[in-house]
């Protein structure tokens, strides 16, 4: 197989849903290849800065969140997936034809997260072949809880995790069914089964691109060949950041600040929050360098001697100059702050956050989650001191070193191509380990 391919990545949420994806499409670009990205409007400036190609696709997740910052607040699952649904249902009336645009003339397709089936369909639709990617552990496992519920205080039998996995799968199909067997009618294919895709032989498709390390979550013994775990997809574009003279002031004026922030979500209680923040810092004598993000903290309060605020900083460069992070445990903030070598005070708000923030406490690099609803600034001081201690800063520093020694992208690369989806290396990603694609454990 030799020349240039034309890839489509689909992928919608929030940033850190989409960054990833930006960071891939840029590696696979670079390889030669005709990147185009299809997400959500919000996210063009981040496809444009990864100079790849734009294809928008209905999916306003943050005017979702802002009109339902109550349901995000009550963190009541079966209500969230009831949102999500109606949501998704309203969303889903234009991604039949957006994806035939965005796909059409495509030699592959990545489909991840929220629309990995959309683009399943698509690629069934127009026979491109098609790759399943999340930056989740999705598929079922005795050793690791579902990604989209809480996890249980304690752990369960192998058996009941399985069967607890299959359970929650088909009961999310069930909501989302309506909304993708809408798409593939449009598309005029035929419904996925009762069950959902699952029950079919491979699937929505066949091979799956899991974007995150092994060294965070092992590959699992009940996972087949056809997944693969190359590591987290990122770049060094923070490199090329330029930080504003006030923010590398106060990053100078003494020790490592704390980083605070909770990305892309929103909130009611941003007033309670900041005043928690604030109180907690204050009594751990810390600095806090603080991310208003939508959840729009910084209008609660202002920068100080120990308090900065900022708005859209990249996490590959700031994260390495704090000492530690307390964020809402996403997958794309969750990975930056391992890359870095820091420890993680998790609060969660929902979905996979509150695995991500299990499975980091499980490895020493994180303290127990704290609850964001009736949070008190003692709690959170007292997690600052347990996160500052050797024994964790240690641990966060020794994984940050084996996650730096990685390449996602690249041995996501490398996988695609032994898979036959791409041409063998010409222009070069340089592929630093493609042994962790088949390294038992």
């Amino acid at each position: 197989m030799t020349g240039t391919r034309r890839i489509v990545i689909f992928t919608i949420g929030t940033e850190g849903d989409a960054r990833p994806y930006a960071a891939l499409g840029r590696g696979l670009a670079d390889c030669g290849h005709d990147v185009t990205l299809a997400t959500s409007r919000e996210f063009k400036p981040l496809v444009l800065e990864h100079n790849l190609k734009f294809a928008p696709l209905t999916a306003d997740f943050l005017e979702m969140m802002r009109r339902n910052k109550s349901v995000m607040d009550q963190r009541h699952q079966v209500a969230m997936l009831r949102m999500l649904m109606a949501e998704t249902r309203r969303m889903a009336k234009a991604w039949a034809h957006e994806a035939l645009d965005a796909a059409n003339g495509a030699d592959l397709v990545i489909g991840s997260g929220n629309v990995s089936l959309l683009a399943a369909s698509v690629a069934e639709k127009l026979s491109i072949p098609f790759v399943r990617s999340q930056l989740q552990p999705f598929d079922p496992s005795r050793s690791l809880p579902p990604v989209l519920f809480r996890p249980p205080s304690k752990p369960l039998p192998g058996w009941i995790n399985l069967a607890v996995h299959r359970i929650l799968r088909v009961m999310v199909w069930r909501f989302m069914k309506r909304s993708v067997d809408g798409v593939r009618r449009d598309l005029g294919l035929a419904p996925y089964p009762w069950v959902g895709p699952w029950a079919l032989p491979l699937g929505a498709g066949g091979n799956i691109l899991y974007g995150f390390s092994r060294h965070v979550v092992p590959r699992q013994s009940e996972w087949p060949d056809r997944i693969a775990i190359p590591g987290f997809f990122s770049n060094d574009r923070g490199a090329a950041f330029q930080p504003s003279e006030p923010l590398t002031r106060f990053l100078a004026d003494g020790p490592k600040p704390i980083y605070i922030g909770f990305g892309s979500m929103v909130t009611e209680r941003s007033a309670e929050m900041v005043a928690v923040i604030v109180d907690a810092v204050r009594a751990t004598g810390r600095r806090a360098v603080i991310a208003s993000g939508w959840a729009d903290l910084a209008s609660a309060a202002g920068n100080s001697d120990y308090l900065f605020f900022i708005q859209n900083v990249p996490h590959a460069w700031l994260f390495p100059r704090v000492a530690l992070a307390v964020h809402h445990c996403g997958a794309g903030t969750s990975g930056a702050a391992m890359r870095a070598g820091i420890p993680t005070i998790p609060v969660p708000f929902v979905g996979d956050q509150f695995f991500w923030a299990w499975q980091m406490k499980r490895i020493g690099v994180a303290t127990p989650p704290l609850n964001r609803i009736g949070l008190k600034a003692n709690q959170l001081a007292d997690a600052i001191d347990e996160a500052s201690g050797t024994a964790m800063v240690d641990a966060a520093a020794r994984l940050g070193e084996k996650l730096c020694g990685e390449n996602g992208v690249a041995a996501a690369i490398a996988q695609l191509q032994a898979w036959s989806l791409l041409p063998a290396p010409g222009v070069a990603v340089s592929v630093r380990q493609p042994e962790l694609l088949t390294e038992p454990l």
